[in-house]
C-alpha cells in the first residue's frame, strides 16, 4: 500500500482519537435533525454503495449463466429500498409489496445494463466488483455483530446525559445500536475504488484521493449532525 492510501485510515483513526474525549461535546454542538446535507448523506448516499452489489450479482449471472444470482441482485435491491423507504412511510405490508415490485424493475434495469457491455469488458472488471462486494458484506456483518453487543445509546434516543458511555467501552446488552456506525461503515468501502485499475502500474490520480477522502469525512460528520451516532 502507497504512502498517500495511508492517509484515509490515518484520518479515522485521527478521529477515532478525538473522539475517545470529546464526541460528546461535538455532536451536542453539531446535532440538527433538520440538515439538509445530513438527511442527504442518511437517505441518498447510500443507495450507490448498495446498489454496487446488484451490479455485481448480475455480472455473475453474466458470467456463470446461473439466474440464481438474479435473485440475489433482487434480495439486495429490496433491502436497499425498503432501507431508504422506511425513513419516509410505515413498512406495512401494501408498502413491502410495492418495495417488492420496485426491486425488481431495479433488478431488471441493472442486468439490462450489464448485457449491454460485452464479455470480455465484464470479465475485466469482475474481479474489482467482486472485491467490492466482499468488502462490504464484511464490513456490514462485523458492524452488526458489534453493534447487537456493544450497546451504545443513540444520541438522539438519550433522555438524560448519564445514558452516555464512551465508544471504546461496550455499555452493556441494552437494545442500543449507536456504535459503529453502519452507514459510516458502509460508506467506507468506497476506499475499495482507490484500487479501481486498469493495470497494476497505472496510478490513482490526486483527484480520486480527494474525493474519496472527502465523503469518508463527510459521511461520519453528517451522522453526528442527524445524530444517531456520537
Amino acid at each position: 500500500m502507497k504512502k498517500k492510501e495511508w492517509i484515509p485510515y490515518i484520518l479515522v483513526l485521527i478521529a477515532l482519537i478525538i473522539g475517545a474525549f470529546y464526541d460528546y461535546q461535538i455532536t451536542d454542538f453539531f446535532y440538527d435533525k433538520e440538515n439538509l446535507i445530513g438527511i442527504l448523506f442518511e437517505r441518498f448516499l447510500l443507495l450507490p454503495v448498495q446498489l454496487m452489489i446488484v451490479i455485481t450479482m448480475c455480472m455473475c449471472k453474466r458470467i456463470y449463466h446461473n439466474r440464481i444470482y438474479l435473485l440475489l441482485g433482487w434480495v439486495v435491491s429490496l433491502y436497499m429500498i425498503q432501507d431508504f423507504t422506511h425513513y419516509y412511510v410505515h413498512i406495512d405490508m401494501m408498502v413491502w409489496c410495492m418495495c417488492m415490485l420496485v426491486a425488481v424493475l431495479i433488478t431488471a434495469l441493472v442486468n439490462y445494463v450489464v448485457m449491454k457491455f460485452s464479455e470480455y469488458t465484464i470479465k475485466q472488471h469482475f474481479r474489482f466488483f467482486m472485491f467490492y462486494t466482499c468488502v462490504l458484506l464484511s464490513a456490514i456483518l462485523v458492524t452488526f455483530i458489534i453493534k447487537n453487543i456493544w450497546g451504545r445509546i443513540r444520541y438522539r434516543d438519550m433522555q438524560d446525559a448519564a445514558q452516555f458511555c464512551v465508544w471504546y467501552k461496550p455499555c452493556g446488552l441494552y437494545g442500543n445500536h449507536s456504535f459503529p456506525s453502519g452507514h459510516t461503515t458502509a460508506f467506507t468501502s468506497i476506499l475499495c475504488f482507490l484500487q479501481w485499475k486498469t493495470h497494476p502500474l497505472q496510478k490513482v490520480s490526486p483527484f480520486r484521493y480527494i474525493v474519496i477522502t472527502a465523503c469518508i469525512i463527510f459521511m461520519p460528520v453528517t451522522r453526528m449532525i442527524m445524530a444517531p451516532i456520537f
